[in-house]
């Protein structure tokens, strides 16, 4: 039988099946595991799309802040149903989604740590990270110098495992960006949910790949006061990421006469940018 034949490529496969350490893996592979991971989320959340509108839209809430912890709750409740095989472990950090958990994959099943945090902003073109939410090593030019950010999310998390071995659990960081437009009103709707923009952040071995240098790079400088001892921040430009990788930022998008957002996928074929629907059940 030939090398090619359909028989050893399962053979090939069957050799490489139970892979657990992401470490092995080729750059390729990592990232098909993270867009893997990026298609539950945006299941997910389109699935949850209908009672997330009527939430955010209509619950009271006196500031920016409480907007965006009103948001945070959505999350909760938008992957709360989405979850695979959890592992009874736990991830310390300023993160507002967080499970440990196995992912599996057609070439292994590898402990994974995914984190996902909520965003809500009348715009809709960046986001603002805290050092503690960057998954790799950041770099760019502000103001005609280059600066340098460290990642704060470490790249995996240990696990103790059987006969005293340990696995690492792979971290994977994704975001939820509520974009809305405040309506001014001091009764329901007090604001209007247009979109989620959904991100998901290349982990810190994809930095060659995605921010090589301070030129090549969907990193700026976010707002904080060095000299206040304020926490550094960055900020995360939607179109850069998309250019970089358009699958990475996908939009779920409230139209006129529905209920849900528009499911719709982004994708990448042949070299050029495409979208595609997809189907769901709703809750």
């Amino acid at each position: 039988m030939g090398k090619d034949t359909p028989a050893c490529i399962c053979a090939d496969l069957f050799q490489r099946a139970m892979q657990q350490d992401y470490r092995q893996l080729s750059l390729d592979e990592l990232e098909a595991l993270e867009k893997q991971t990026l298609r539950t989320i945006v299941q997910a959340v389109q699935e949850y799309s209908r009672e997330a509108k009527e939430i955010f839209d209509n619950a009271p809430a006196a500031s920016e802040t409480e907007v965006i912890v009103l948001a945070e709750d959505l999350v909760q409740y938008a992957l709360e149903v989405a979850e695979c095989y959890p592992i009874n472990k736990r991830f310390a950090g300023f993160i507002d989604y967080k499970r440990v958990r196995w992912a599996t994959t057609p070439f292994g099943i590898f402990p994974q740590a995914l984190l996902v945090d909520a965003k809500a902003s009348t715009e809709n073109n960046r986001d603002t990270l805290q050092q503690s939410q960057l998954s790799m090593d950041a770099e760019f030019v502000s103001n005609r110098r280059v600066v340098r950010l460290p990642a704060g999310i470490p790249p995996h998390l240990d696990i103790p495992a059987h006969c005293e071995q340990t696995l690492v659990a792979v971290t994977t960081s994704a975001f939820i960006h509520f974009y809305y437009k405040d309506l001014d009103s001091d009764t329901p709707p007090f604001r209007e949910l247009l979109a989620f923009y959904v991100l998901m952040m290349p982990h810190r071995t994809l930095k060659p790949r995605y921010n090589p240098n301070a030129t090549t790079t969907f990193f700026g400088q976010g707002k904080h006061s060095p000299a206040r001892g304020e926490v550094p921040r960055i900020r995360v430009y939607f179109s850069r990421l998309r250019d970089l990788c358009a699958w990475r930022l996908q939009e779920l998008r409230y139209v006129v006469g529905e209920t849900y957002t528009r499911p719709i996928w982004r994708d990448v074929m042949n070299g050029q940018e495409s979208e595609s629907g997809f189907d769901f059940i709703g809750r």
